[in-house]
């Protein structure tokens, strides 16, 4: 199901008038801002055209062309809003401060994250001109901007994949809206927006206490708003499978939409929604003609390529049950499944794949996509996870933070009952509050070093058992085929690799002796699909004691499985194949190196996503080098001998003195 962003709220809190400036362009841009809640779209156009002719200065006649980037977005003029902003921006750069001219930059830098966020998606720069949009607001916004402007951060979050970030976000935007009092119509995105950061990590529980928060505030909605509501609680009802209340809020949307025909994108959007339903009812001929113009609507528009992803993926679906297996297959193969897509459309397509892979009998692609579809859900319950963690920390802080507001508050009224009576009592309780507070922050911190600690743990653990099954598999796939092409076994090797590498998945560090032993084990078993040309070698400089060596259990093990599987697999069965493990010492520090002589990994030439192991080798040392001050490193890149061979090398850099213990 299509997830939608729609922070048009910035309609109405960039067109209020400000009471300290009552001019006539502040009474013009009421109007507007007035206009575009009841969707008075004609009267906005002609005051803008009005506006632009009677502009009495260059920054008046640049404030109605921020209103038209505004227009531009309920009509969907979408590379207008790309050249009306930089053309503002263009204007305002190297402009002496003013708070007309603060406003508009800060218009303008949420306009371009809203359009790399919902038509164009493009993380990084959503992220970076929502940060800046923040950055103006904080620069000289009043507070009215600053909550839009956290608002839009975080929807930009949620859009990224940084799901905590997200819900921290607009929870802090909740508490500075209670802070200064804002009206309640500036509650609504607010709501709905964590409601749907909630939807997406699948905790129902928490996302319906949003929704019928904002449900309360329905007869506050403007348009927009309540197309927002109705979708995002549609797409709820959705994930939650309960198809039949989808069903009626999306046909209740689409009957609400038949009052405002010039909303062409959000009807086509409403029925996308629809035919997803209608499929997920095994209702083909409902959601036929549905898809077809949807495809033609959203085609040819150029934009929003998560929507048409998720269009391909329906047709998908109907030709599966249409039961043309050729029309799935090829449309399964024009439209392969990335590792970049969003996390809902990633799980749909992978459903689908994995669902398609078994009509067909095609038992390991249909395991390969379950193993997916597996990992991409175990990833958002991670995420739910730490968002929980993340905020168990703040409501304790919010709720220290307001308990430390009471106690000096009943100082000052204690204060005042005793100062000429009481001085001796006076001084003996603000004594007592100072030795309160030592205890309170001693307390504080300690709890703060406990939620490190299994923060830590946490980690370490999902990243072992993420890790080890992996290992399982291949070695069970390498000696099943091993029987079956009647070549000899090595189940004495495999038995033993499984017992070290379930005593090495037990614990956090082991010695480098260890970790050899277990690699020999691992090569031994995978090296029987490299080839008789396979060459493995493990060289020790003299002098290093291997047990005295200690890091972090398969880690070096993480590169050697990246050696086999992205490097000497790529080569030819009969071409020669070298692998080489190197422990040296030098300037204070063991340097232990994986040399293969395959191409570059694929994460050398653009990133690849698939490789867990890098990433939970970089997170470990990240986590562990905030303990110490010599850190830990690794490197991954190219090497070239004298004799002209080229290959990957991966480098881990262990300091003598390091501390591996996350509990002192």
């Amino acid at each position: 199901m299509v997830a939608l962003l729609l922070w048009l709220v910035l309609i109405g809190s960039g067109c209020t008038s400000r009471k300290s400036e009552a001019t006539s362009i502040d009474a013009i841009n009421q109007e507007i801002a007035d206009s575009f809640r009841t969707h008075n779209l004609d009267f906005v156009k002609q005051a803008i055209s009005q506006g632009k002719r009677e502009a009495r200065d260059s920054d008046a006649y640049y404030n109605f062309v921020v209103q038209d980037i505004i227009r531009y977005f309920y009509t969907a003029q979408l590379d207008s809003v790309l050249l009306s902003a930089d053309s503002v921006i263009h204007y305002l750069s190297g402009k002496p401060y003013s708070k007309l001219r603060n406003d508009l930059m800060i218009k303008c830098m949420q306009a371009k994250g809203l359009y790399y966020t919902q038509y164009a998606f493009h993380a990084d720069s959503m992220l970076f001109y929502q940060k800046e949009a923040c950055r103006y607001a904080e620069r000289g916004g009043d507070e009215n901007d600053r909550l839009l402007s956290y608002a839009n951060l975080a929807d930009a979050y949620k859009f990224g994949g940084d799901l905590s970030m997200s819900a921290m976000t607009y929870r802090q935007a909740i508490a500075l809206a209670d802070s200064i009092q804002a009206d309640t119509a500036s509650y609504i995105p607010l709501y709905s927006g964590l409601a749907a950061t909630y939807t997406t990590l699948r905790d129902f529980g928490q996302s319906k206490i949003w929704w019928d928060k904002c449900d309360r505030l329905w007869n506050l909605m403007t348009v927009y708003d309540r197309f927002n509501y109705l979708n995002s609680r549609g797409n709820d009802y959705f994930y939650q499978k309960d198809y039949r209340r989808a069903l009626e809020t999306f046909l209740r949307l689409d009957t609400f939409l038949l009052a405002y025909p010039d909303m062409e994108w959000e009807i086509h959007f409403c029925k996308a929604n629809l035919s997803d339903i209608y499929l997920k009812l095994h209702q083909p001929e409902q959601a036929r003609p549905l898809i077809a113009e949807n495809l033609a609507y959203f085609g040819a528009s150029g934009y929003n390529e998560m929507v048409m992803s998720h269009l391909h993926t329906q047709q998908m679906e109907l030709a599966l049950q249409d039961g043309d297996f050729g029309q799935a297959e090829a449309l399964a193969a024009r439209y392969p499944y990335r590792d970049d897509m969003r996390s809902e459309q990633g799980l749909l397509r992978l459903d689908f794949l994995r669902r398609f892979a078994g009509a067909k009998h095609d038992w390991k692609k249909a395991f390969e996509y379950e193993k997916a579809y597996t990992s991409l859900s175990d990833s958002l319950r991670s995420e739910r996870v730490r968002m929980k963690i993340a905020e168990t920390r703040m409501r304790y802080e919010r709720d220290a933070t307001i308990l430390n507001q009471n106690l000096v508050i009943s100082d000052k009224e204690a204060e005042l009952m005793r100062i000429y009576a009481l001085l001796a009592g006076v001084t003996a309780i603000v004594l007592v509050l100072i030795l309160f507070n030592v205890y309170r922050r001693k307390r504080v911190k300690q709890r703060e070093e406990q939620m490190l600690r299994r923060i830590v743990t946490m980690k370490m653990e999902n990243a072992r058992n993420r890790i080890t099954p992996h290992f399982i598999y291949n070695a069970l796939n390498h000696e099943l085929l091993a029987r079956q092409e009647g070549r000899p076994s090595s189940l004495g090797v495999l038995v033993d690799m499984l017992r070290q590498g379930q005593s090495l998945a037990s614990v956090f560090c082991t010695t480098l002796r260890e970790e050899l032993n277990f690699i020999d084990l691992y090569v031994a078993v995978e090296g029987e699909s490299l080839g008789e040309k396979f060459e493995y070698r493990v060289s020790v400089a003299e002098g290093i004691d291997l047990n005295a060596v200690r890091l972090p259990s398969m880690m070096v093990q993480i590169f050697v499985e990246n050696a086999i599987k992205h490097g000497l697999k790529k080569k030819p069965l009969d071409a020669e194949k070298r692998l080489t493990v190197q422990v040296n010492h030098r300037d204070g520090a063991i340097y232990i190196e994986v040399l293969n002589n395959g191409p570059l990994p694929v994460v050398q030439r653009g990133g690849d996503k698939s490789q867990v192991g890098l990433r939970v080798v970089a997170q470990i040392i990240q986590l562990l080098n905030a303990r110490n001050k010599q850190p830990m490193r690794f490197e991954l890149g190219g090497y070239r001998t004298p004799e002209g061979e080229e290959g990957c090398r991966a480098l881990l850099v262990i300091p003598d003195v390091y501390n591996f213990d996350i509990n002192d």
